[in-house]
């Protein structure tokens, strides 16, 4: 729950600023709700789709970057590397996605 991880109920805070007791309890039928929703809205899509540039390098640099061996060693890693790929980013981007990494 850091602030860099909720862009959008932290927007909402840098909107919504009543100074007064009584404006605060006005508002809480509404800002409640609506900041629930928007938590909601970080927790499940904008923190997750935003670790994903993040999650396509490190799965490049974990299997694609400087490989080691020769042409045909690497010729022969060819198909468990394309194997490997897709669980790799889905691990890292589970684990970005629900940590602060």
């Amino acid at each position: 729950m850091q602030k860099e991880n909720r862009p959008v109920t932290t927007a909402l805070d840098e909107v919504i600023k009543p100074q007064s007791t009584g404006a605060k309890m006005a508002l809480a039928p509404v800002v409640l709700p609506l900041g629930f929703a928007t938590l909601i809205a970080d927790v499940a899509v904008v923190h997750p789709l935003s670790t994903i540039p993040t999650d396509i390098k490190d799965t490049y640099e974990i299997i694609w970057e400087n490989p080691a061996g020769g042409v045909v060693q690497q010729s022969f890693l060819l198909i468990p590397k394309i194997i490997c790929t897709p669980f790799v980013f889905i691990g890292d981007f589970i684990i970005r996605s629900l940590f602060d990494v």
